[in-house]
């Protein structure tokens, strides 16, 4: 047996209790929906923490026919049997009843609230979520009760693990891909330890050694007994130092038991002995043979190409079949197999300098089946990442530029994994990180403690390799990086470092600010730049207006994420070009010289609404089939009236409705404000004046100026909101209803804003304004009608707009009533290359559900040749949650399916023919050449057939891809990009080193930065 140096991953989730406070305070608030309640349960889990029986009062026996009993010689004899366990306190019984599943006695739990149709996935994941805080931060919740004797009986947290993971094993539903991860990790967290005898001796001997010695109970509170490779060292110090003289030899025996359990080639002997475990002997033959590669392997590469593909195997003996016993060896060999891929690559890591670029995309392949073998990536995210490198390698020649753009794609991975911790964690994650914030370390420490490591430093290497063979680095805060900085928006932003915190109301987000956000959200207020934990999607209504405004977006990974969150509160600069190159910065005065810089005002955004082609004399409901793009600005919105030219010219492809014209609201806004009071729009427009007055002001009153915009919407808002639009709107709004929809309220509707000042040159609006969903009853209908002409005047859409607006006082809001299309899933195209440029590619995101996509889900993305090649990955949609219609009206949230695909290849083929077909009908999608302009396109799917909810042009800015400044980054990769690349060689990457800001004085490039 061959012996090598075990670097335990427990060392990792060990050392996150030494984090500085500020990385996981960081976090506090972003959890559990804004709680009200949750502030509240943070105190008790502080007091529980402490308290001396930790989260029980007293003990009890539980007997299986429902009864409880105190401590007794064995009263549930005739009951059943039963378990003596402690007593949950109130506190902990009320944040139970909460979702707050905290303080598991996994021998009392029942194994069918975790299997069939209504598996409570995230019950189970609070469990794991929970085996994990047991350990990084001793003992959680348990820390006092590990000393109250009885709370716990190992054997029966044992025999309930063992029953919990069994009942899984059997149920058909946990054989499910999408669930693979959830288990495997159960299997992990759980006290099962079948894959090695010698751990229930361990524990047992450590509950000797306690009960003689209390004190001793500190060196096992992470579970009962359950010990890692660093025990033994811990164990061996206490006795030196604190332990009774009388028990040294016991302290040495379990010191050496933990050796032994955790000595060097431990993978290889843990799969001989599970090999004994199964009756399969087609299973056993396989683990003897994988145990045979592990020691023939001489070197750490060998190690890792052999536990990283017989991980890949397990995972497909998994999900192929196998009977329950069999399921949980095949898992316990990928968990012992896993140890030895990490440890293999953490080696590697030393060696990438010296090793040339194939050698290190053989180790990227290799450990990309490890990462598949956890669970952490999908068969389709492992086929796109193993085509990525199979282009590498046989690419004649390989220009400068498809290595750089197939490393970019690769560096892909890390988020892919987020994306199924997120998938199978977040919501547990995030209610949990309510009481505890150290819960949201559990994701990051369990990506960290697999074969992701060597692939991540891989990807960096490379990436950096050949950004230096370009000229070109990304740089943070003074370091050049490789990888960990993505961009998704150019632009220049400076400002402030934040993070929202739950409950925050817009008129605290600083619009010059840069925002840390832990995803796309679908509410945010003008911000001056977005960093992102994690894609979200490209497509979002909040991407597209960075996209439009040029307000710069980059996704953040999770291995500069600490970083990142080290500067909140300071101010930063974000400059990233429209090739991607990133600069994340402090603050300082060399960056003066850049932002004095000022795009010519040929790029600037302007929202000019056309007051010449405005018609605010038309009154009547207007059936969408009456409706024609041109009408856009005259009687209705962009929606409307592209809404209109669609159902044109694809008839039942668009859902019927009508349009609530302009001038039903102008009409409303002659009514006085108040009693002899003026008029509403004369009130506006003295209030506007006002405001334009403060801005003006060249002492300048920031506070003043946003009290009087507070106050003024809000009046506006209240009065909208309040108003009786009167009895021959009623009737109207009826009949409007009855003609299109049917007499009766059988039915939803899409309730929708539709300004005169969205889709205008220069400026999209996308998801500025309200729309109310699925709306049932003709008087909610009739109060989400005056809900959203109001919605134009809240703080968020002001603070979008009126930036860039001239003539404020004539936003004018229609209204879209559209019948409620029960989309099984839905999405964006944006029928150009968001990535690269140009129209041979179209960008989609999509999800399942209604509403995909355009709110900021971690959708499916997806890069699709417009002539019909295969579409390329981009994120799978890893949303834990769907909405769905509710027949009562509304939208609900229920689980999403886990699929690795959204959108199946005849859907792609639909999408494709109308990219093709829309800019042929429709005049407006075509420039004065007749040449085909960009479309933003939301559409729908229900068994297969596809609907069209809206099209309008896709607006970029202009500003941001036309600053000098952001030009210059590209400068060096522009002129380099048609060299070759010679994958025998080693990196020409130096080592990360300084990557200074811009130069002072009048040049406004970097110096010795990103760009040489």
């Amino acid at each position: 047996m061959k012996n090598y140096r075990f670097i335990p991953p427990a060392l990792i989730a060990l050392s996150i209790a030494f984090l500085p406070a500020t990385a996981v305070q960081s976090t506090a608030g972003q959890t559990a929906g804004g709680d009200p309640k949750a502030a509240g349960y943070r105190a008790w889990v502080e007091q529980i923490k402490q308290a001396p029986r930790g989260p029980f009062t007293r003990l009890r026996w539980f007997c299986n026919d429902g009864t409880v009993h105190p401590p007794s010689p064995y009263p549930c004899t005739n009951r059943g049997g039963g378990k003596q366990h402690g007593e949950w306190t109130d506190q902990v019984k009320v944040m139970r009843d909460n979702g707050y599943y905290i303080a598991n006695v996994l021998a009392d739990i029942d194994p069918r609230t975790f299997t069939g149709p209504a598996a409570d996935r995230e019950q189970l994941s609070q469990i794991v979520i929970e085996r994990f805080l047991m350990q990084a931060a001793e003992g959680w919740v348990f820390r006092g009760a590990y000393g109250y004797r009885g709370a716990l009986q190992a054997e029966d947290e044992e025999a309930g693990a063992q029953a919990l993971v069994m009942a899984m094993l059997t149920d058909p539903a946990w054989r499910d891909p999408s669930r693979f991860l959830l288990l495997r990790e159960a299997v992990r967290a759980l006290p099962l330890q079948t894959d090695d005898i010698s751990a229930t001796a361990v524990r047992q001997e450590a509950l000797d050694v306690a009960e003689k010695d209390p004190a001793f109970n500190k060196m096992r509170i992470k579970s009962p007994g359950s010990p890692d490779a660093a025990d033994a060292a811990a164990v061996r110090e206490y006795a030196s130092t604190q332990g009774k003289s009388e028990l040294a030899p016991e302290y040495a025996h379990l010191a050496d038991m933990i050796d032994e359990l955790y000595s060097e080639g431990a993978a290889a002997d843990s799969l001989e002995r599970l090999a004994e475990n199964t009756e399969d002997a087609k299973l056993a033959a396989e683990l003897r043979a994988y145990a045979g590669q592990l020691d023939a392997a001489t070197d750490d590469s060998g190690r890792l190409r052999a536990g990283a593909a017989n991980m890949y195997l397990l995972r497909k003996h998994f999900q192929a079949g196998s009977t329950p016993a069999d399921g949980l060896v095949i898992l316990s060999a990928s968990l012992a197999l896993e140890r030895e891929t990490y440890t293999a690559g953490a080696s590697l890591m030393s060696q990438l300098g010296a090793t040339t670029r194939r050698g290190q995309l053989t180790w990227m392949a290799n450990g990309l089946l490890g990462v598949y073998g956890a669970g952490l990536i999908s068969k389709r995210e492992l086929d796109s990442a193993l085509g990525a490198l199979q282009q590498l390698d046989y690419a004649q020649p390989l220009t400068l530029k498809a290595y750089r753009d197939q490393l970019r794609y690769l560096g892909r991975i890390p988020e892919w994994a987020a994306g199924q911790m997120r998938f199978n964690f977040s919501l547990a994650e995030n209610r949990l990180a309510a009481i505890e914030p150290l819960a949201h370390m559990y994701a990051q420490d369990r990506l960290r403690a697999s074969s992701l490591l060597i692939c991540t430093a891989v990807a960096d290497s490379l990436e950096r390799d050949a950004n230096t063979l370009a000229g070109i680095e990304h740089s943070l805060f003074g370091k050049r990086v490789g990888t960990g900085l993505r961009a998704l928006n150019p632009g220049l932003a400076r400002g402030p470092l934040y993070t929202p915190q739950a409950g925050q109301q817009p008129d605290a987000v600083d619009s010059d600010g840069v925002y840390l956000l832990p995803e796309t959200t679908s509410d945010l207020p003008r911000v001056g730049g977005i960093l992102t934990q994690g894609e979200g999607n490209s497509l979002s209504h909040v991407q597209l207006l960075a996209r439009n405004l040029g307000i710069p977006n980059v996704v953040v990974g999770n291995s500069i994420l600490g970083q990142v969150r080290d500067r909140l509160g300071r101010r930063v600069v974000m400059a990233v070009s429209p090739n991607g190159v990133v600069q994340l910065e402090d603050d300082n005065s060399d960056w003066d010289s850049v932002f004095g810089a000022s795009v010519s005002t040929d790029h600037a955004v302007v929202i000019k609404p056309d007051l010449d082609k405005l018609d605010l004399s038309v009154t009547e409901f207007i059936p969408l089939g009456q409706l024609r793009a041109a009408d856009s600005g005259r009687v209705s919105g962009p929606k409307g009236a592209n809404l209109g030219e669609l159902k044109h010219h694809f008839g039942d492809r668009v859902p019927d409705g009508f349009v609530i014209p302009f001038g039903v609201f102008r009409q409303l806004l002659n009514r006085p404000l108040e009693k002899g009071g003026p008029s509403v729009y004369d009130w506006m427009k003295s209030e506007y004046d006002a405001i334009d007055a403060l801005a003006g002001d060249p002492a300048g009153n920031p506070a003043a100026e946003r009290k009087r915009v507070r106050a003024f919407l809000g009046r506006l808002q209240t009065w909208i909101a309040n108003v009786d639009p009167g009895d021959a709107f009623r009737s109207k709004l009826r009949a409007a209803l009855d003609a299109r929809f049917g007499p009766g309220d059988g039915y939803g509707v899409f309730v929708r804003s539709d300004t005169n000042v969205e889709d205008l040159p220069g400026f999209t609006g996308a998801g500025l304004n309200e729309t109310i969903p699925n709306v049932v009853g003709f008087d909610r209908i009739a109060a989400a009608v005056q809900e959203v002409w109001a919605s134009p005047f809240t703080e968020r859409a002001y603070g979008w707009r009126q930036q860039n607006m001239t003539q404020p006082e004539y936003v004018f809001p229609a209204v879209v009533v559209q019948y409620s299309f029960p989309a099984q899933k839905s999405g964006v195209m944006v029928t150009t290359d968001l990535l690269g440029g140009g129209n041979d590619w179209l960008s989609v995101a999509a999800s399942e559900g209604v509403g995909g996509a355009v709110d900021g889900q971690a959708a499916e993305s997806l890069r699709i040749p417009a002539d019909g090649r295969p579409a390329r990955l981009l994120a799978q949609a890893t949303s834990p949650t769907m909405r769905v219609l509710s027949p009562d009206g509304g939208i609900v949230t229920v689980p999403a399916s886990g699929t690795d695909a959204v959108l199946r290849d005849a859907e792609i083929v639909q999408l494709v023919s109308l990219a093709a077909e829309v800019p042929r009908k429709i005049e407006e999608l075509r420039d004065r050449k007749g040449r085909p302009i960009p479309a933003d396109i939301e559409f729908a799917f229900r068994d297969g057939r596809m609907k069209l909810l809206q099209i309008r042009p896709f607006v970029e800015s202009k500003s941001a891809n036309a600053n000098q400044y952001l030009i210059s980054l590209d400068s060096n990769f522009r002129k380099n990009e048609n060299s070759t690349v010679d994958l025998a060689e080693p990196t020409a990457g130096a080592a990360p080193g300084e990557a200074p800001g811009p130069a002072s004085g009048a040049a406004r490039g970097p110096a010795r930065g990103a760009v040489r």
